[in-house]
């Protein structure tokens, strides 16, 4: 912490300098002894907030009672910064409430010096009442968020219910123009967009600054969303023209989202919420649009982020609420029903993640498998996969020895943990042979690095491990590289298997060369979602090694799938 040492002055004098400079400005000085927790300020304060004298204890609790609601959160992050030495200084903008219970603008600004032989720290600094100062960003000279709350709070009092719109601009690839050209041609170039947005608001509404590379467009007169529409594509002809001025050196694009809102009794930071939302989506479909706000959408996004932190606390929580489903995978060549249909001949199993909790229930695995990716949860929840699969494994083995259990891999953590070490460390605590555990891999994640892919195999591979590629045939499927990665099964994908089965000539076709060429490759095939007996029928004249899906059982508990498939006399040709 750069804090400067008054090793000579006492905190009386600081006391006395405070007196005498209080009475040469409208600021409010302040001393706040950080060991003392006290405070001294200028008598002047006094008559503008409810303070218990020039000098008082508890100092931190009584001056976070002075702060609007809306920024007591803020007010108490950046404080305990300063006070836990994470910063050295403190600048803010909020709310205080004054004795007669309104709110108004002001700015702290302190920082901490040392003082003494002992060193005592103590935070100096003024509070200035600001709400009458317009804040101005210093590079595109449009106002502030400050400026924006104070407006949006004059309005709001006015009138609780309003109507317009309020658009949320971000500069798409900024960063990219700095690391190019440097941040002063940045800078350049973010004024050109400030002047975009100035000219073509001046009809809609007021422009603010918010961030670096970031703007909010308001208007809380009635506009509408066509009014918001109109404004952005004003917007996009404006910055098309600045970039022919500068002879399209760069070109510059931005992403909008919009929230119109008609007489509702809206909250600004419910809105900045909604359009930070709104503009995600705008840049999620490539940027260079607007996107206008859908509650569908927002009230997924709010459930996805409240299932994010129970799967976080979850996973905290010994893996809480997670379990794996087996799902059967039978011998196509030597299918065996007994007396009552049940499938005798299983030779393994799929194991399937599943999730529940009593707020959401049972959860698609459709939902939270991409939020576990997303957030990188799912490299603990994938090794807690590992550990107990493969233990499931081992036990049923001591029953049925060539049983062998599939999971998945995520194409995450491949690319962000060091996955082979998870299984090595899942194989030797549960002790179950390699041989036996089959990992899957989807075969479109890896199109841009089939390198990386066989050299994935490979290493599995030495492990004594086998590998699938799963869900072949979903999208772009590189037939010539599956003679180089050694993996053990094709598994085409039920989508794919279900065109055959009801009669598409030339998914039929594919799939009999696709089974063909496979064996070529010494591959085997599993065909994925036999739903019904007809679909058996159908498929076996393709030659398939494994049939997989509803029809030879539904995926199950651990418990409840030993009672139904495990089977001591079940053999298989590998």
């Amino acid at each position: 912490m750069l804090v400067k040492n008054f090793k000579d002055i006492s905190f009386s004098s600081f006391e006395a300098l405070v007196d005498i400079l209080s009475d040469c400005t409208d600021s409010f000085l302040f001393l706040l002894d950080v060991e003392n927790n006290s405070v001294f300020i200028s008598e002047q304060a006094g008559v503008i907030f409810d303070l218990p004298g020039k000098k008082f204890y508890h100092a931190t609790d009584i001056l976070l009672r002075l702060v609007a609601k809306e920024d007591q959160s803020l007010f108490s992050n950046e404080l305990d910064d300063v006070i836990s030495g994470k910063k050295d200084n403190f600048n803010l903008n909020y709310r205080a409430l004054t004795k007669s219970h309104n709110s108004t603008w002001v700015n702290l600004r302190g920082k901490i010096v040392c003082f003494g032989e002992e060193k005592k720290s103590i935070l100096v600094g003024r509070i200035e009442i600001i709400d009458d100062i317009i804040q101005l960003d210093d590079v595109s000279k449009l106002p502030t968020e400050v400026q924006l709350r104070k407006d949006f709070d004059k309005v709001y009092k006015q009138k609780e219910k309003l109507s317009g719109f309020i658009m949320k601009i971000d500069v798409d690839k900024m960063g990219e123009i700095n690391e190019r050209h440097g941040t002063r041609v940045g800078d350049f170039i973010l004024s050109m967009i400030s002047d975009s947005v100035k000219r073509s608001i001046k009809d809609f509404g007021v422009a603010y600054k918010i961030n670096s590379d970031e703007f909010i467009c308001m208007n809380l007169k009635g506009a509408t969303a066509v009014d918001a529409s109109l404004f952005y594509q004003n917007l996009k002809r404006s910055l098309a023209e600045a970039e022919q001025r500068i002879d399209y050196e760069e070109v510059f694009t931005v992403s909008a989202g919009a929230v119109a809102f008609f007489k509702d009794s809206v909250q600004l930071d419910d809105l900045l919420k909604k359009a930070n939302f709104t503009v995600s989506v705008a840049k999620e479909k490539g940027g260079n649009n607007l996107a206008m706000f859908n509650a569908t959408d927002y009230s997924k996004h709010q459930r996805d982020l409240k299932l994010q932190e129970k799967l976080r606390l979850a996973i905290k929580n010994n893996y809480e609420g997670f379990q794996i489903f087996y799902q059967p995978v039978v011998d196509a060549k030597n299918i065996y029903l007994d007396k009552d249909k049940t499938i005798t001949n299983v030779i393994g199993a799929e194991g399937l993640m599943r999730y529940s909790c009593p707020e959401f229930g049972v959860v698609s695995p459709e939902e939270f498998i991409p939020i576990l990716e997303k957030t990188g949860l799912i490299i603990p929840v994938s090794r807690w996969l590992f550990k107990t699969g493969f233990k499931q494994c081992r036990e049923w083995n001591k029953v049925q020895k060539d049983f062998h259990l599939s999971l998945n891999l995520s194409y995450i953590q491949v690319k962000k943990s060091d996955v082979l070490t998870d299984v090595q460390m899942a194989l030797m605590d549960s002790g179950v042979k390699p041989e036996n555990i089959t990992l899957e891999l989807t075969e479109s994640g890896y199109m841009d690095d089939i390198h990386e892919l066989e050299t994935l195999v490979h290493s599995f591979n030495k492990l004594g491990l086998k590998v699938d590629i799963d869900d072949f045939g979903t999208g772009y499927s590189n037939l010539r590289y599956l003679q180089y990665l050694n993996a053990y099964t094709l598994k085409l994908d039920y989508s794919f298997v279900h065109k055959a089965t009801g009669g598409d000539q030339g998914d039929s076709y594919v799939i009999k060369h696709i089974t063909q060429m496979a064996h070529e490759l010494n591959l085997k095939v599993c065909m994925e979602g036999i739903e019904v007996a007809e679909d058996v029928d159908k498929l076996k004249i393709y030659d398939p090694d494994k049939f997989q899906g509803f029809y030879f059982g539904r995926p199950c508990t651990a418990d409840q799938f030993r009672e139904k498939y495990i089977r001591s006399d079940v053999r298989f040709d590998r």
